[in-house]
């Protein structure tokens, strides 16, 4: 066979295959045209239609990740009218059909791109841009499609995040809050409050939490936060992520403006930024916050025992004594305050270096029960074992390992 003829066999067999793809596009759209299909006729064209998304001479095109993308679409309609007839549903294979229905769209979105032509078959040229002139065939059914949808990405992202699904919880969130000020929704007439949006926002955010995405998680709370989101809620979760991306600055940043707004509901976000003025040795900041928050609830244990350590910096363990001890009796079982306690009282014993006086003895009897308990509360506390181990090696009364 010579060459020219095999090379004509070769354009052939290659026209069959691009008609054999095409119309199988054709096929499956109209197919999806049925009124009464069920959500396994979808899945099957959903198969068929795979073939040409893989193949060279249809994956390209617009049209058929369209189709693609409105069976997914359809699969999670379906599954919704059954479920509103009472039948039992998986809400997250739903879920799944409907991300992976927008992934799609995306995509055609994407390649629905036509160049526009004059009579004579030449390109034009936009006059403004001075590049060729281009419109779109499926753009508009496809936002219409996602705008339809939107608030459905709100529901889905909510059952997978109750199947602790993170990822997915995430990513439904996203579409829903991305798609939700859009252009398209403002031609469609959606108007979802900021506040809605940042209700989305602050979940997807703790989803991210959980998932241990941390600075997703700090980037979704900050536009909660931004678009009217400001519960007590949020700024535990952004605290929490930003402590474990060991951002201090932004975390005294973030804690500062949740005392501003909660007020003394807390003591976390007070110890917070007691231990940053401390860290830089602003004393007269820490005591003006700490007299602040005494003053408007005298009876939260924390606010004394950091009221100690402060006048324990700046005055010593004298001044410290009354605030450590009027924690612990507001709270028996604070363990912090407890060891702040008895450590206090064990630094009084050796500050002269005569460990084994009278009045060192006697102080160390008094700082034991103390430091037991902060020990029994807090038994991995590695400075608690440490202290309790001196006080024993000094009075040979036990050794720690008989706690």
């Amino acid at each position: 066979m010579n060459k020219l003829v095999l090379a004509s066999l070769l354009v052939v067999v290659s026209g069959f295959s691009t008609l054999a793809q095409q119309r199988l596009v054709t096929e499956v759209k109209k197919e999806i045209s049925g009124m009464t299909l069920t959500v396994d006729n979808y899945k099957n064209s959903l198969k068929k239609i795979k073939k040409a998304l893989e193949n060279e001479e249809t994956k390209d095109k617009a049209e058929t990740w369209w189709i693609a993308g409105k069976i997914q679409y359809s699969i999670y309609d379906k599954m919704m009218a059954n479920k509103a007839v009472g039948d039992n549903i998986n809400s997250t294979d739903a879920g799944l059909a409907l991300i992976d229905g927008y992934d799609k769209l995306q995509i055609a979105l994407h390649k629905d791109t036509i160049i526009v032509l004059d009579k004579k078959g030449n390109t034009v040229i936009d006059k403004k841009t001075g590049k060729p002139k281009v419109k779109t065939k499926y753009s508009q059914e496809i936002m219409n499609k996602i705008v339809a949808h939107l608030v459905d990405y709100s529901a889905v992202a909510g059952d997978f995040f109750l199947a602790e699904d993170w990822s997915n919880a995430y990513r439904a969130w996203d579409i829903y809050c991305t798609n939700a000020k859009s252009d398209w929704a403002k031609k469609k007439k959606v108007n979802e409050p900021d506040s809605l949006i940042g209700y989305n926002r602050f979940y997807q955010g703790l989803a991210a939490y959980q998932n241990k995405e941390y600075d997703k998680a700090v980037e979704q709370l900050a536009n909660a936060r931004n678009l009217g989101f400001r519960k007590k809620a949020l700024y535990d979760a952004w605290i929490d992520a930003l402590i474990k991306q060991q951002d201090t600055i932004y975390m005294v940043s973030v804690a500062h403006e949740a005392h501003d707004m909660l007020g003394a509901k807390d003591p976390r976000y007070v110890r917070i930024l007691i231990n940053h003025y401390l860290k830089v040795k602003n004393y007269e900041e820490a005591n003006l916050l700490l007299d602040e928050v005494i003053k408007s609830d005298s009876t939260v244990a924390e606010y004394y025992d950091l009221k100690g350590r402060l006048a324990e910096t700046q005055e010593g363990i004298d001044a410290a004594l009354p605030f450590y001890r009027k924690a612990v009796e507001l709270k028996p079982d604070f363990g912090m305050a407890l060891f702040d306690l008895g450590n206090a009282l064990y630094n009084k014993a050796i500050i002269n270096n005569d460990h084994r006086s009278k009045d060192a003895l006697k102080l160390y009897d008094e700082a034991l029960p103390y430091l037991e308990k902060a020990h029994q509360l807090m038994p991995h506390n590695d400075i608690v074992k440490k202290v309790l181990s001196r006080i024993y090696y000094v009075t040979g009364s036990k050794k720690i390992d008989e706690l």
